[in-house]
């Protein structure tokens, strides 16, 4: 069976794209497992070669493990959005959202996003109240 050049070059463009999508991603993976990893010890010296944060054990816990949900922004500044598992200082592990900012490649900041708060009455009304 012959195939048509046009799906041939579809193909080859569709594997392409597949194969560049899972790279992305791949470096700030590699950070951010570093600087969890020097976190958890509280290793000053690894963690100030890769950021000017700590992810503090004892007030902010451990993060176990972590997958990366969104990237935005260019290769000077970016907002990495991941879900993790985060071990508490009283035990129990959690899963966190947290927004992580790298500037210059190096963790400048780590967060937890804002949670939504509800309008008076506590419900989020579809229309204005008049």
């Amino acid at each position: 069976m012959r195939l048509s050049r046009a799906f041939g070059i579809w193909l080859i463009a569709s594997l392409t794209m597949v194969a560049l999508s899972s790279c992305a991603g791949d470096a700030e993976r590699v950070l951010l497992a570093q600087f969890f990893a020097a976190s958890r010890l509280r290793d000053l010296t690894a963690l100030s070669k890769l950021g000017t944060v700590v992810f503090e054990p004892a007030s902010d816990g451990i993060v176990t493990d972590f997958d990366i949900t969104g990237i935005t922004g260019d290769a000077a500044s970016k907002e990495v959005a991941i879900s993790a598992a985060v071990k508490q200082p009283d035990g129990r592990t959690v899963r966190k959202r947290l927004t992580v900012t790298i500037q210059g490649g190096l963790v400048t900041k780590v967060s937890e996003p804002p949670a939504l708060s509800p309008v008076e009455g506590g419900a989020f009304p579809s229309t204005p109240r008049s």
